[in-house]
């Protein structure tokens, strides 16, 4: 399976120092970002931030096909999609991949194309029905996203009650 990162979904794992998840999450899958995500991530670096070093340590570049490019101009020009999102929304409806995102309006537009797609809410259930983490690391995770990546979570209890029904 394909997996792509939104710069959002990889800044946030990369700022809790917690990529590990994704690929313990998606373990049989390649994991990438665009180039389009990857010069987003240098602009943070060249004005001091240190999180996208872990991302391009980790996470590799896939490049636009020439099938994809059509689908990547309509995205671009809906002003619900950064133009980021529409270059991994092109490569993910063509390659039948997966997209992951933490934006509301760029899961509604995966939606509405047929585009498989999952918000950070979605990664972290799934890591929490898979049993990646314990409820304690969980919520060691969850506090660490909303103070490193100022990211309030909504479902935290959600997503924490998941253990509860293993024991």
């Amino acid at each position: 399976m394909l997996i792509l990162l939104d710069c959002d979904i990889a800044s946030t794992f990369a700022k809790i120092d917690r990529i590990d998840l994704l690929e313990k999450l998606f373990p049989k899958s390649d994991i990438y970002i665009t180039s389009l995500v990857y010069a987003e991530l240098l602009r943070a670096k060249s004005i001091g931030f240190l999180f996208p070093d872990k991302i391009f340590s980790s996470i590799r570049l896939i490049a636009l096909k020439e099938e994809e490019i059509e689908d990547f101009r309509s995205f671009s020009q809906n002003k619900r999609v950064h133009i980021g999102e529409a270059e991994g929304l092109a490569v993910a409806r063509r390659r039948d991949a997966v997209f992951l995102t933490n934006d509301s309006l760029t899961v509604r537009f995966s939606e509405e194309y047929g585009i498989k797609v999952m918000d950070l809410k979605d990664i972290l259930i799934l890591i929490a029905k898979r049993g990646i983490v314990d409820k304690t690391e969980m919520t060691d995770i969850l506090k660490k996203i909303e103070i490193r990546d100022n990211t309030w979570l909504k479902g935290k209890e959600e997503i924490l009650a998941l253990f509860a029904e293993k024991s």
